[in-house]
């Protein structure tokens, strides 16, 4: 009785060790931290290296699933955009968006590209689908506000900068001054806002 009861639970022991071992040697681990190390790279300022490093996630047919799928595009995409390459990083927000249409950072990311490419016409139907998704996400607000003044639409314009302001004014300030605003005109800016 003693020799079955010691064979059992040296049984049960071993069939958790090789669990164990399958669990850890899963390769859905291995696309995870692979997957995982593309954020890192970009933390890191490492966008070529992220690029290389999502491509071949993408291009061994990783298991990744469809939410994470979506974002390594976006990611990708992203990196594209920080180098400059905006028509690269516009198609791999087209696939991530392919994937995941409700993903209200990438619909804010492409609208970006088209932004930076002067397609405000382009750019205005995704980041009013983002801002719909996310009413209260500043940068797709203060998009709205440039894409707005650019399209020469001052009453909208003045609409989503006051809101933008509202919500995150540091943040509202430090992009007026990153697209080229002094101190002065922010100061006119607030004045005229306020009075308006």
């Amino acid at each position: 009785m003693k020799d079955i009861k010691t064979f059992r639970i040296v049984f049960l022991y071993i069939f958790l060790l090789l669990c164990c071992n399958f669990i850890s040697a899963n390769p859905s681990d291995k696309s995870d931290e692979q997957y995982n190390k593309v954020a890192v790279l970009i933390d890191d300022n490492q966008y070529e290296q992220a690029i290389q490093l999502g491509k071949e996630i993408l291009k061994n047919g990783q298991k990744l699933g469809d939410f994470k799928k979506s974002r390594l595009y976006n990611n990708i995409g992203y990196c594209y955009y920080k180098l400059e390459k905006f028509e690269e990083a516009y198609n791999f927000y087209l696939k991530a968006l392919a994937i995941d249409s409700t993903y209200f950072l990438c619909l804010n990311n492409i609208s970006a590209v088209l932004i930076k490419q002067k397609r405000y016409e382009e750019a205005l139907p995704y980041l009013n689908k983002a801002h719909a998704l996310e009413g209260r996400y500043v940068k797709v607000i203060f998009n709205l506000f440039v894409t707005y003044i650019n399209l020469k639409n001052v009453e909208m314009a003045k609409h989503y900068l006051k809101k933008a302001l509202k919500i995150d004014k540091d943040y509202t300030l430090k992009r007026l001054k990153r697209n080229g605003a002094t101190d002065k005109q922010i100061m006119e800016i607030q004045k005229f806002l306020k009075d308006n």
